[in-house]
């Protein structure tokens, strides 16, 4: 689509900062609250007067809902972008505020309108099962840090402080445990309850050594195998596919993965790796020849971590369950 005007907008927390550009040198600020109606009625207002217009923001988690919610609702084009790649294509910057960032994501969207990926109405079990899975994630830690007191302090102060402390931190752990079981039922029942999902979760747990906690993220990560075009994005996207660093002459060094990545997606499937070559199986036979090679153990398990997720996308491509060729 060919647009007119470009709005980039800096996200914070209490306020949004707008910058309205076109490729002439014409330039006009807004400022609003963060909050639904102030939002929405700043984004009438531009849209009313301004056609073909294009918004672009930092994608900056939960701070962006009432903007993202708000474009939709007007159905206006809305793309939201990752922080660092506006930044590296911004060039050298000296000195910051809003103001200048909004122009800054403007000019951006101005550049690369042809790379814009417009946001879409998000399914709403998978908004649901992210949010959960979020809060899932924080009380993990949480609990992990309890837990680590209870078996590190033991011996190190006077018995009758510990048998109280102790007390306290074992009630603590128990009342994050029901909180973590009551989100996993309540994940588990949201997908039960969607045809689309219960069918995905049913093909991805065929694979051996993918369990519920992959699956149901991977069906986050990828909204529903929706987001990404094949398995290779999948893998660039979790941070295990390795890229060349090769300059002039230097063409010797190993290939290396990325560390722009989905750190949690990359952790599942690395466990998800090491349960599977203990097992009998293709990907066992694999790794221990590979190893026999002499490749590097961690290669090999990347190698691994990169068939899980082919196998993952194949069989909900096809929509058949996972078939071991022993």
């Amino acid at each position: 689509m060919n647009y007119s005007y470009y709005l980039g907008i800096d996200i914070s927390k209490n306020h949004l900062d707008l910058s309205l550009i076109d490729s002439s040198n014409f330039r006009q600020d807004y400022h609003c609250l963060n909050t639904a109606e102030a939002v929405s009625e700043t984004l009438l207002q531009i849209s009313s007067t301004h056609n073909k217009l294009l918004l672009c923001a930092e994608f900056t988690g939960m701070y962006g809902f009432n903007l993202i919610q708000a474009a939709l609702s007007l159905k206006l084009s809305l793309w939201m972008e990752n922080p660092a790649q506006i930044k590296y294509s911004s060039g050298i910057q000296r000195g910051k505020n809003d103001p200048v960032d909004a122009w800054r994501i403007a000019c951006y969207s101005l550049r690369f309108c042809d790379r814009a990926q417009l946001m879409r109405v998000q399914h709403e079990t998978i908004e649901q099962l992210a949010y959960l899975d979020s809060e899932r994630t924080l009380l993990v830690a949480d609990r992990g840090k309890y837990k680590a007191q209870l078996s590190d302090q033991q011996g190190y102060m006077p018995a009758h402080i510990w048998q109280e402390k102790a007390h306290r931190l074992q009630q603590l752990i128990q009342s994050f445990e029901q909180h973590i079981t009551a989100i996993e039922q309540r994940m588990l029942s949201l997908i039960d309850d969607d045809e689309m999902l219960a069918r995905q979760m049913e093909l991805l747990q065929s694979i051996p050594g993918v369990g519920p906690r992959l699956g149901c993220y991977m069906v986050i990560a990828t909204q529903g195998f929706c987001r990404f075009k094949n398995a290779k994005a999948i893998c660039c996207h979790a941070g295990i596919a390795p890229f060349a660093h090769h300059s002039g002459d230097n063409t010797h060094t190993r290939a290396r993965v990325s560390h722009y990545a989905d750190k949690r997606l990359k952790m599942l499937l690395h466990l998800a790796a090491l349960s599977v070559i203990q097992h009998p199986g293709e990907l066992k036979t694999y790794y221990q020849r590979k190893c026999e090679e002499g490749k590097s153990k961690m290669s090999v398990i990347n190698a691994v971590r990169s068939k899980l997720v082919h196998r993952m996308f194949a069989v909900v491509m096809r929509g058949e369950k996972y078939v071991p060729d022993y």
